[in-house]
């Protein structure tokens, strides 16, 4: 079984995404000119930033597409997702992936239909607890460890105010905008998982029924 950092990083592919979340190898070294404009940011710019995203991603209430997810150990998995704020979401790893990944608002379930197991742990030791909240103020919720501009992209890494999640997680904007295009997470083991996401569309009515997950002696 995948470990559920690792899972929810790479999707949570979860964005992905988002939390629209890059399913993309870890970020190459930022050349000295990107460097050098990410480093001149302001602590008043980065204010701004955070505003812009967290106001932008409280909008999204539905959403759904497709998600790519780069693992630690260099494995890429696809699949779809589908999102449903506050507390929901589904993330359905294409074959031959046997996983299905489902946040119900309280709980995220990893369902694995080889080994017919179904993983549970709350919410709120997950990435996904920052990316589904109704109401995303990053500077109440999260203790912000970067705000990064650059080459029309923006990236936030923040860590849980609590200590419950594990690591750090960091989410991949498009500046223009503010549209989640996938995230990245680190384990407190150092291991790295990116989500990226595409196809996404917004505001489509989705069925309940995909954010619950029945154990296999109750199907």
């Amino acid at each position: 079984m995948l470990n559920f950092l690792a899972t929810l990083g790479a999707v949570t592919a979860i964005a992905t995404s988002p939390i629209a979340l890059a399913l993309q190898s870890p970020a190459p070294a930022a050349p000295a000119a990107q460097t050098a404009q990410q480093n001149a940011l302001t602590d008043a710019q980065k204010q701004t930033l955070l505003k812009r995203a967290s106001d932008a991603m409280a909008k999204v209430k539905t959403a759904s597409g497709t998600f790519q997810q780069l693992s630690p150990d260099m494995s890429v998995t696809t699949g779809r997702f589908a999102l449903s704020r506050p507390g929901k979401m589904r993330f359905d790893y294409d074959a031959p992936t046997p996983l299905l990944m489902v946040s119900d608002g309280t709980t995220v379930a990893l369902q694995d239909s080889e080994l017919e197991t179904t993983d549970r742990v709350p919410l709120g030791t997950t990435p996904l607890a920052l990316l589904l909240d109704d109401k995303i103020d990053f500077a109440s919720e999260a203790d912000i460890l970067d705000v990064t501009q650059g080459n029309g992209h923006v990236e936030i890494t923040l860590r849980d105010k609590s200590g419950e999640m594990d690591g750090t997680l960091t989410l991949q904007m498009r500046e223009s905008d503010m549209e989640l295009t996938g995230w990245r997470t680190v384990d407190s083991g150092n291991n790295i998982t990116s989500v990226q996401l595409s196809n996404v569309e917004y505001g489509k009515r989705l069925n309940p029924r995909l954010f619950v997950v029945k154990d296999f002696d109750e199907n």
